[in-house]
């Protein structure tokens, strides 16, 4: 393999992990998001 295509595939791969990361960081504010809005219900529900 060339210089050019190790070099081109480190950036891709660098670029992947930063849009994997942003996406996981997502999903788990989303299900923080979810679980205060689920103990809300849950107190203003039964009390």
């Amino acid at each position: 393999m060339s210089d050019k295509s190790k070099k081109r595939r480190a950036e891709y791969e660098a670029k992947q992990e930063r849009k994997a990361n942003h996406v996981v960081n997502w999903i788990f504010g989303v299900l923080v998001a979810l679980g205060i809005l689920y103990m809300l219900f849950s107190i203003f529900t039964f009390a």
